[in-house]
């Protein structure tokens, strides 16, 4: 019995080790094929691997012009947009009949602002039988843009059939509805457009200018706030932050974004002049004399320009600029009226001795005459003379 036992235990551990051995070499088996996990790479680290594999192809002259749409379209979609037509100008010189590379092109002008160029280039796309929806969305925005407005809707048609769900073909739709004079319906169509396309600036600007126009500030400053905070460096957008501010009449906060806009965009011609005459009508003498002479670097033949920087002189007290610029303003036309009126307060104020600027704040600053200080005596009416009537002259009344 005892034997018994001994061997139905010998054949247990046997069993057992068996099934070990087994399971072993089923885990190994199972190691041995399994397939390694994917690396996932985030989208930024996908394009600069991308970028570094397309330059190494190009520099060795492997299909250049695939290789160089490929990198205009990367460089497209990181909105650096002067890089992208730089290579998809190469790829062009070396293929110029894909109807895709003048597309790309297309729309690199449209956001380059080059609108002609991009019509150009969009209509030659469509000769080379290029029909997709983002051909014809371009096509209608670059239309509504210079103001062709029934052959933009006739293309915007075209795309909504194709592509009904598409922002940007409702960022078109918002503007031709508010060319229309449909406020409502396009701030609905502009909203469409920015939800299901965050990265469509246009459409925040234009949402922001409409609901400043229908005196909707708080939501032009929500809208606005948004847009801030996915784009940092659109001069366009600290622009119209402070139209918004100009307009509820708060200047020193309109200042504050007009300043942030020229700081990102030194030649942003508009935002200068409003910081300039917001400053002028201040009295903020130096800060307007700044703020045209950058204005004069970029725009030199802005109308009254030496005029302008010759009465910011003028009134900080440097008679000397100040004749300096009138007199520039006088040889380009003898009969400016202004520059002759600024001559003639300084020759006045010279003959008076009154040539005193008078400071405000640290003595940067200078502002002009403050009637408020200025005391003035009511002029007290005559007291009635009683006179007595002379009977003896009397009206002879035919």
């Amino acid at each position: 019995m005892r034997i018994k036992s001994i061997l139905y235990s010998s054949i247990w551990i046997l069993t057992l080790v068996s099934m070990l051995a087994l399971e072993s070499c089923q885990s190994d088996a199972r190691n041995s094929t399994r397939i390694p996990p994917v690396i996932k790479k985030s989208k930024a680290q996908w394009e600069k691997d991308a970028l570094l594999s397309l330059s190494d192809l190009i520099s060795r002259s492997i299909d250049l012009d695939v290789n160089y749409f490929k990198r205009a379209r990367i460089y497209f979609d990181q909105e650096q947009y002067r890089p992208a037509l730089e290579d998809i100008n190469e790829a062009i010189d070396e293929q110029e009949n894909v109807g895709e590379y003048f597309l790309l092109r297309g729309k690199v002008y449209r956001e380059l602002g080059e609108l002609d160029k991009g019509l150009e280039d969009a209509e030659r796309a469509e000769a080379l039988q290029q029909g997709s929806p983002e051909l014809y969305v371009l096509l209608a925005d670059l239309l509504q843009a210079k103001g062709r407005f029934r052959e933009a809707s006739r293309y915007l048609s075209h795309a909504m059939k194709l592509a009904p769900y598409d922002a940007s073909a409702y960022y078109v739709k918002g503007m031709l509805e508010a060319r229309q004079g449909d406020s409502l319906a396009s701030l609905s169509s502009l909203n469409y457009a920015m939800v299901n396309n965050p990265r469509m600036l246009r459409a925040y600007i234009q949402s922001t200018i409409i609901n400043r126009r229908l005196n909707n500030f708080g939501q032009a400053i929500v809208i606005n706030n948004r847009a801030i905070q996915r784009f940092k460096n659109i001069p366009e957008l600290y622009y119209e932050r402070g139209e918004i501010y100009n307009v509820l009449a708060k200047p020193d906060t309109a200042v504050i974004y007009y300043q942030m806009a020229f700081k990102v965009n030194p030649n942003y011609t508009e935002a200068i002049i409003k910081l300039a005459n917001i400053e002028l009508y201040r009295g903020h003498y130096y800060q307007a004399l700044v703020a045209f002479q950058q204005l004069q670097k970029t725009s030199p033949q802005y109308p009254g320009i030496n005029n302008l920087l010759g009465f910011c002189y003028e009134k900080l007290g440097d008679y000397t600029k100040a004749r300096e610029y009138y007199t520039v303003a006088l040889t380009m036309n003898p009969d400016d009226r202004p520059a002759h009126n600024g001559m003639w307060r300084m020759r006045r104020n010279e003959m008076a001795g009154s040539q005193f600027p008078s400071e405000e704040g640290n003595g940067d600053e200078y502002r002009s005459l403050d009637s408020a200080r200025v005391k003035i005596n009511m002029i007290q009416p005559r007291k009635t003379i009683n006179m007595q009537v002379d009977s003896s002259r009397k009206a002879k009344i035919q």
